[in-house]
């Protein structure tokens, strides 16, 4: 016998409720009629393979006696809508089932008549499939994918919450900025495989380390941040870098592998609800910059003299970028010579800054680390890179008949890294008539050290365009010989502070001769920086080096004086040089 909806409960005969009958049978959604008070008037059948109940043990009873604990309040806010007037009210919830786990639901609900009944028709759902999905993506958007952990938007909004709780009095806020020393050569070295696995074991120590109530976030790279709040003072987070420091002092396995990745720590801490969270994780990263350069491993805190290293170098910022603006960099070019010839072959071009206060050109120490900081080291580069490509199309029409042929920049392993660079180079150099081996790009060791696959791939496709590659300030970074074997490159040049004492450092010495031996051997033409007296000159030209260039030739110079010195001469320039 057919089973109709006014018989499974108590309201036999209720026109009301006949009316909706048929539609109630045929939907795969479970139906059910609620008084005002909640309370179960009528189950649909389908609530036995949902749900697993009978009808019939719902009837009389509340729904909200079904609802998961925690989500009751959602019902609860569901039928207050409709009680104000809403047409319909919908709820997502979690609904128990008789073998006691619960289902998630989607149930939309109206009342079935507005006439002050009560009585509310709700249809209810199976959204488990969709709610899992729903969460999976959340917490995709909001952990970081290799390690678990959060991610920057996670951390930022932790960081205004707990700076928006520090009102009611707790304590002090501390952000440590932590990075893996060294973590890049482990990674181009050993692969990315063991540099994921060593980021992952990281991690977990790290969660070992700090508080259930604390924030530990994964920026990217070799980057973590935490954010520890309710700290007793500003020692207590001393105390926890110390900890994290100690920490990273003990070795990774990886499979039959041991490794030690130290950290360098950063410290911020404040008590004031008013600070800005990207200020206080600027502040931490300040004082990680300081570790790393006072030799990592170690933790320092920011304080008065990091803030006003900070104002300065956002008062540096200001001007470059006014400069960019205002057509404020100033491009000058220091001559190379040849020492078998004694003429110029070329020029360095090096990049200065007007300053707006007393029109005097700032040296790069002044803005380079600001430039690359902020960014903006790319757009100050490209407009180093077409002057030098343009003064070196009008030198070779001027200078027609002199060794001078040559142009050096420097560049990054940002601008190596992109596509689109390359490209660039190449358009400019036959867009104003230069053969591709007048051009010389200049990398430091620190830059090819910090040079992702992608920006080795773009240094190669330059060179093998027929564009000059050379390893600049040879001896300042990481010291190895076999970089002069690695990578492609045309020429080396020997940093300044290995020539300063050339003649009276027996190790300096020895030194320079192996480097110009070496490079020798491998075919690479040798550049002596920084070489300021003729007693340098002697023992330079002694060992065979190939070409110099320093303030006993020429300082660098606008543009146009270089065709005055290319045509002096050699003993012309140096009085110039002298003047």
């Amino acid at each position: 016998m057919k089973r109709t909806l006014v018989e499974s409960g108590p309201a036999v005969g209720d026109p009301t409720l006949r009316d909706y009958e048929a539609l109630v049978l045929a939907s795969p959604d479970v139906h059910v009629v609620t008084n005002e008070q909640g309370v179960f008037r009528y189950v649909s059948p389908g609530c036995l393979e949902l749900f697993g109940w009978e009808p019939a043990s719902l009837m009389g009873r509340r729904e909200d006696q079904f609802a998961h604990p925690d989500d009751v309040a959602v019902l609860h806010v569901a039928r207050e809508k409709l009680a104000e007037g809403a047409d319909h009210a919908t709820a997502t919830y979690r609904f128990l089932c008789r073998d006691g786990s619960f289902l998630w639901t989607e149930t939309r609900s109206r009342l079935i008549e507005p006439d002050g009944s009560g009585l509310v028709l709700s249809s209810m759902r199976d959204v488990s499939e969709r709610h899992q999905l729903t969460m999976a993506l959340k917490h995709e958007a909001s952990t970081d994918p290799l390690t678990g952990v959060a991610n920057r938007t996670v951390l930022m909004d932790r960081l205004r919450q707990g700076l928006r709780r520090m009102e009611r009095g707790n304590g002090v806020l501390v952000v440590l900025y932590v990075d893996l020393d060294r973590f890049k050569i482990v990674n181009d070295s050993l692969g990315h495989r063991v540099g994921d696995t060593i980021l992952l074991k990281m991690a977990e120590r790290l969660l070992n380390h700090i508080r259930p109530s604390d924030t530990l976030a994964r920026l990217g790279g070799d980057e973590f941040v935490i954010v520890a709040e309710n700290m007793v003072d500003e020692v207590a987070g001393t105390e926890l870098a110390k900890r994290i420091i100690d920490a990273g002092r003990e070795p990774f396995q990886v499979g039959i592998e041991e490794f030690i990745c130290t950290l360098s720590v950063g410290v911020a801490s404040t008590a004031d609800s008013q600070r800005g969270a990207e200020d206080l994780l600027r502040e931490a990263d300040l004082a990680l910059y300081r570790a790393k350069d006072r030799g990592r491993d170690r933790a320092e805190v920011f304080d008065e003299d990091l803030q006003s290293r900070a104002d300065d170098r956002l008062v540096t910022e200001r001007m470059l970028r006014r400069a960019l603006d205002e057509d404020g960099l100033v491009v000058e070019y220091q001559p190379i010579i040849d020492l078998c010839t004694g003429g110029a072959v070329g020029s360095e071009a090096l990049v200065r800054m007007r300053d707006p206060n007393t029109n005097g050109l700032l040296q790069p120490d002044a803005f380079l680390d600001v430039a690359e900081e902020t960014g903006l080291l790319i757009a100050m580069d490209e407009k180093v890179l077409a002057d030098a490509i343009k003064q070196v199309s009008g030198w070779r029409k001027r200078l027609v008949g002199t060794q001078f042929a040559e142009v050096a920049i420097n560049v990054t392993a940002r601008h190596l890294a992109d596509v689109g660079f390359q490209k660039s180079v190449v358009e400019q150099l036959e867009a104003y008539g230069v053969a591709p081996h007048n051009l010389q790009l200049e990398v430091t060791e620190r830059v090819l050290m910090e040079a992702s696959n992608s920006a080795i791939t773009g240094l190669r496709g330059l060179r093998d365009a027929g564009v000059q590659v050379g390893l600049d300030d040879f001896g300042t970074g990481y010291s190895s010989l076999a970089y002069l074997r690695q990578f492609p490159l045309d020429f080396v040049k020997i940093d300044k502070s290995f020539i300063d004492d050339l003649d009276q450092d027996l190790a300096n010495l020895a030194i320079v001769a192996a480097i110009i031996n070496l490079s020798h051997a491998l075919e690479l033409t040798v550049v002596a920086e920084g070489v300021e007296t003729e007693r340098q000159l002697r023992i330079l030209e002694d060992l065979d080096c190939d070409r110099a260039q320093g303030f006993l030739f020429a300082a660098s110079v606008e543009p146009s004086r270089i065709d005055e010195l290319v045509h002096a001469g050699r003993n012309q320039i140096f009085e110039s040089a002298a003047v």
